[in-house]
């Protein structure tokens, strides 16, 4: 049984719903990208993911190197991406946000669209940034299913993690893909399930025609197919960080808020963590929302929180 850090985070008055922080986070207003470079990684066949690199004038080559790891039907452009990318490059920061096969500027660079397993992919682009910069600390943080990548890549590497990365932290990771996709598919959550299938969609239109009406259809008519899967329940299985996180070597925080509508910490349970994952949690917080009062940071805690942890 792991042990749970909880953390003092006071939801906006009148904000306390789940609901109201995921949704209100998107519709606040995010602010100007820091400046960037694309930077085009290849990862096999012809393929590449294409990076946005802030690079501030005072970075050093054995200064912190943040990697940034987008949701599911995200991109470079996902306002989370966005504003930690501005607060990073601002303390002093190298920046890359990287978008999954066939998002943001990487649309049509990829003969395959991404799905909740290509840790692979982001293999590519640390090594890659490590041949860049081979004294420089970096810090993979990922993001809802970019978390579980993230943490899916730190756990197959095992003990070689840390050639590549210094650090991960994962925010509100879905390491049991089936939970997930169950608690999605529920009458509660109809409203994000459709926004995802949504973009699912249209990141997918380079790819195929196919028109699904659920999550679970997708990956079965779309995902499965593309990648060799047998099914949608056998992609998840696979591409599910849970049974990598006992491998882990390097250091990792977790966030979880409790009311997340679609993501439970209940599959932490039934793993046996290392002593070098610390899994943070808050009361409230919803999806990727955390907002509340956070010094410096408007009403961002999970910004403050990030950038705590990573100038420790």
């Amino acid at each position: 049984m792991h042990t749970i850090d909880w953390l003092a985070f006071k939801p906006l008055p009148g904000c306390t719903s789940p609901h109201a922080q995921m949704i209100l986070t998107q519709l606040l207003r995010t602010g100007k990208a820091p400046p960037s470079a694309g930077w085009h990684v290849s990862i096999g066949q012809g393929d590449c993911l294409c990076c946005e690199v802030s690079t501030p004038k005072s970075w050093q080559e054995n200064g912190k190197c943040i990697v940034l790891v987008h949701g599911l039907g995200g991109s470079h452009n996902s306002p989370y991406m966005v504003r930690m990318a501005r607060k990073l490059y601002a303390k002093g920061h190298k920046v890359v946000r990287v978008n999954l096969r066939g998002c943001g500027s990487g649309r049509l660079l990829s003969k395959l669209p991404y799905h909740a397993g290509t840790s692979f992919d982001i293999e590519y682009v640390l090594k890659g940034l490590r041949e860049l910069h081979p004294t420089c600390e970096i810090t993979l943080i990922g993001f809802s299913l970019g978390a579980n990548i993230a943490l899916k890549l730190a756990g197959e590497l095992e003990s070689s993690a840390s050639e590549l990365f210094q650090s991960c932290i994962a925010v509100t990771p879905p390491v049991d893909l089936v939970e997930t996709v169950r608690l999605l598919a529920t009458s509660e959550n109809r409203l994000y399930h459709n926004y995802f299938l949504k973009r699912l969609r249209e990141q997918a239109e380079p790819f195929t025609q196919i028109r699904a009406s659920s999550l679970t259809e997708f990956d079965d008519t779309v995902v499965a197919p593309f990648w060799g899967y047998k099914s949608a329940s056998h992609y998840y299985e696979d591409a599910s960080s849970k049974r990598f996180l006992s491998n882990i070597t390097i250091p990792v925080r977790m966030l979880y808020a409790m009311d997340d509508p679609f993501i439970s910490m209940k599959a932490l349970d039934a793993v046996s963590l290392p002593g070098n994952i610390t899994v943070h949690a808050t009361k409230y917080g919803g999806h990727m929302g955390f907002l509340g009062k956070a010094k410096g940071h408007f009403l961002y805690w999970l910004d403050y929180q990030l950038l705590r942890w990573i100038e420790i």
